[in-house]
This record gives C-alpha cells, structure tokens and sequence, in this order.
C-alpha cells in the first residue's frame, strides 16, 4: 500500500514538472515582451512623458495576455509595473519612491496590468468553453446522424429476413417450391447485405483505432481483382464487366485482404449506383513506381464539390440512395493511404465516374504493421 502510495505522488510530481516545462516559453516570452515593451519606451519617451510610456508598456502586458497562459500574463503584469517604478519613476533605476503621488502611479499601473490579465484569461476560457460546446454539439449531431442512418441501413435487410423467414414457417407457408425458393434467396441476398454493413461498421472501427494490420506479400494484382468479381458473382449478375490488366503487370506487396476489400467496395458502389445495364470497366497499369487501379462506369458521376467529401465518414452524394451507411469509400482511403497508395475520382470523357487508387511498387513483403487511422 505504501509503495503505490509513494508511486501516485510521484507520478503527480512529475505531471506539475511536466506542466511547468510546458509553460516555460510562455514565462520566457514573457520577459521577453516586457523588456522590449520598456526598451521601446525609454528611447521613445524616457521619463518625461508617463503618460505614453505606461500605455506602451500596458500593450506589453496585453500581447502576453491575449498569447499566453494565465502565468505569463500575471509575470508580465507584476515585471511591466516593476520596470516601471525603476525606470521611470524617480530615484531612477532604484525600487524606491521619493514622491507619494508616484506611489499611486506606480499601484495603478499594477492594478491595471492585473486586470488586463485577468480579463485576457476569462476571454480565453470563455473560447475554450465555446470551442468545446462546439464540439459537443457537433459530436451530437454526427453521432444521431450515424444512429439515424444505422438504424434505417440495418432495420430494412432485417425486415426482410423477418418477412422471408416468418412466412416460411408460418402454418400458411406457400407450398409451390419456386415461391418458397424466392423467399430464402430475399432472406439469403438481405443478410449478405447486413453482412457487408456491419463488417464495414467493425472495419472502420478497426481502422481508426488503429488495430488493423497490414500483411503485405508481393503477389500479382489480377489475383485480388478475380478474388472481388467472384465475391460479388451474385452482386453482377446480369451486368456487364469488362476486366482489363495486362499480364506484364509487375508483382506489388500488399495485403490482399484489405485491397480485395478496396475492389469489391469499389465495384459494389459502382453497381449500386448506376443503371443495371451500363457496363462496368475495371483496369490497372503500372508507372513512375506505382501500380494504380481503376474502376470505371458510366453512371451520373460525382459532383465537383463531392469529390473530396465521398471518401468522408457518413457522408453520401445523395443520401438514401443505394442503401449502405456511407462507409465503403472512408474504409477504401484508410486501406489505400496505410498501404502508401492515394484515391482519387474523376469524371470520364462520355458520362460517368472513374475511379483509381495507386500501391507502391518495390514495397517490403511480409511486413506486418499497424494501419493508419483515418482523418
């Protein structure tokens, strides 16, 4: 007991130590400010004119307010009415005071660099308590957002599955095979799909907590490419994809886990959000040290202002549409940027939306480290 004891204190010793090194530029600026503030005075106006020479060497004081901490600031006040009294109140460049009404000059002068401290440090807490108010209720508002947007993405598979399953093993189950088949494929295609929002929703908090690894191995790209295609066959079916990597594609170390995730948010988005008919194009090609990857389509496109936005957290061009918690692309840039790799959307010539991202060739194989977390 005595021993954790002894151990607390010293870890509050060290705490204060810790707090007053931080605070150390503040008292050095501090004597600083209040040095030059009475140089400027002395050979701007010497001790003939108080009046000027306690206004510049107030502003002093006020610039260590308005920068520094509470310390600094009552430093500065108590240096400012000190090198006042000794250099400019007569007998000069003594403590004492020869003259009563010097006394007063000199106590107001303290007074009042004493009040602009203090009225500098209520500003300042007062911004802090509005930056942090601000940041609660924008903490607020982006966590009803995502409940908001949960609640809706994962309450429709589940009544679909409830509806599906229910029907089936009610006493009124239909009896035709086909009708009971189409009921277990809406369940089986609905949980699929709950499958993929609540692994995007672990993935993400994965990755911000920064507990994914990256396992990288030097493998050929078009094998993660084939990997996607055949996770979303059912996805696809009935759309036209066109598959486009050349077999001189040099080998790339990456984590063909997470980049197989990149490919099928990639393809999945562009299914989801273009017309069932148009063809979806998928290429990669190397140059300048980088493979890049790109996932074409020809649907509405992205807005210009959205280009950035879409790789957001929650954030969705038209909310609503296609389903999902707006998570596919923020998790796709965590992937890429851990990876050393960018992405980026672009417009096509014709219509459409082209997607690319880039991995770094001559990257170290085998490596495991921790991802980077999001911004």
């Amino acid at each position: 007991m005595n021993r954790q004891t002894t151990s607390t204190a010293g870890g509050g010793d060290r705490g204060r130590i810790g707090a007053t090194i931080r605070a150390a530029p503040g008292y050095v600026a501090a004597v600083l400010v209040v040095a030059a503030a009475t140089l400027i005075a002395w050979f701007a106006f010497g001790s003939s004119d108080l009046a000027d020479v306690v206004m510049v060497v107030l502003l002093g004081v006020a610039v260590v307010s308005m920068r520094f901490g509470y310390g600094p600031s009552l430093l500065a006040a108590l240096l400012s009415a000190l090198a006042f009294e000794y250099f400019f109140l007569p007998p000069y460049f003594s403590l004492a005071i020869a003259n009563v009404h010097h006394v007063v000059t000199f106590g107001v002068m303290l007074t009042i660099a004493f009040v602009i401290s203090h009225l500098a440090q209520s500003v300042r807490d007062q911004a802090e308590r509005a930056r942090r108010a601000d940041l609660v209720a924008q903490t607020e508002l982006q966590r009803n957002a995502l409940l908001s947007s949960v609640s809706h993405d994962l309450r429709t598979p589940l009544a679909v599955i409830t509806g599906s399953t229910s029907a089936l093993l009610s006493p009124h189950a239909p009896v035709d095979e086909r009708a009971r088949r189409a009921l277990l494929e809406s369940a089986f295609r609905e949980a699929r799909r709950l499958d993929r929002l609540v692994r995007n929703l672990l993935d993400m908090a994965r990755l911000e907590a920064g507990e994914l690894r990256i396992k990288k191995e030097l493998q050929p790209v078009e094998e993660v490419v084939g990997a996607a295609l055949n996770c979303l066959e059912e996805r696809l079916r009935g759309r036209d994809v066109e598959v486009d990597i050349p077999d001189d594609l040099p080998l790339v170390a990456f984590d063909s886990v997470l980049v197989e995730q990149v490919v099928i948010n990639l393809v999945e988005n562009a299914a989801k959000y273009t017309p069932a008919d148009s063809p979806i194009e998928l290429s990669a090609s190397s140059s300048d040290g980088e493979v890049v990857v790109e996932i074409a389509d020809r649907g509405p496109g992205v807005p210009e202002q959205d280009k950035e936005r879409i790789f957001e957290k929650f954030y969705r061009v038209r909310a609503g549409e296609g389903g999902g918690v707006g998570l596919g692309l923020a998790i796709c840039r965590a992937i890429v940027g851990a990876h050393g790799g960018r992405i980026w959307v672009s417009e096509r010539a014709g219509g459409g939306s082209s997607f690319r991202f880039t991995l770094p060739l001559g990257g170290r194989p085998a490596q495991d480290g921790r991802s980077a977390t999001t911004a």
